[in-house]
């Protein structure tokens, strides 16, 4: 039993990936860990969007401050954001490009389909580092 709560608990600090390798390390199913991993990961992902909304209610003028900033690059940001959020994914980690995908103006529309697929491309590298597959391509 606590492994599962483990495998949770990884998933949704650590990301979907940790969660992965720990939940095939220790002989999950690797067809039930990898969409339960990814679904854990989306949910805090969610959650850190909604506290990212709370603060532009909380704080009125940070909001409109912030518009300002990003005025001149708007049209990138609406063009290439979601794209940007898929690559970004190399570099930091899915809750913190959706804190900055909403910091930067991205409404949760687009946001939320590219941070899914963002998830989906860190399970499926951690899947394989998990189940061994790079070891044999590689070999």
């Amino acid at each position: 039993m606590y492994e599962l709560f483990i495998f949770i608990l990884l998933s949704a600090v650590l990301e979907c990936g940790m969660g992965i390798i720990y939940g095939v390390g220790i002989g999950f199913d690797p067809l039930l860990v990898f969409p339960a991993a990814i679904l854990i990961n989306f949910l805090g992902i969610v959650v850190a969007v909604k506290v990212v909304d709370r603060l532009f209610e909380w704080k009125k003028g940070f909001k409109t401050w912030l518009e300002r900033r990003l005025a001149r690059g708007q049209k990138l940001i609406d063009k290439y954001g979601c794209v940007g959020i898929v690559m970004g994914v190399l570099v930091l980690s899915p809750i913190q490009l959706a804190i900055v995908g909403r910091l930067i103006g991205i409404k949760p529309s687009k946001l939320y389909p590219s941070l899914l697929a963002a998830i989906c491309v860190v399970a499926t590298a951690f899947l394989g580092v998990a189940l061994g597959v790079f070891k044999v391509l590689l070999a």
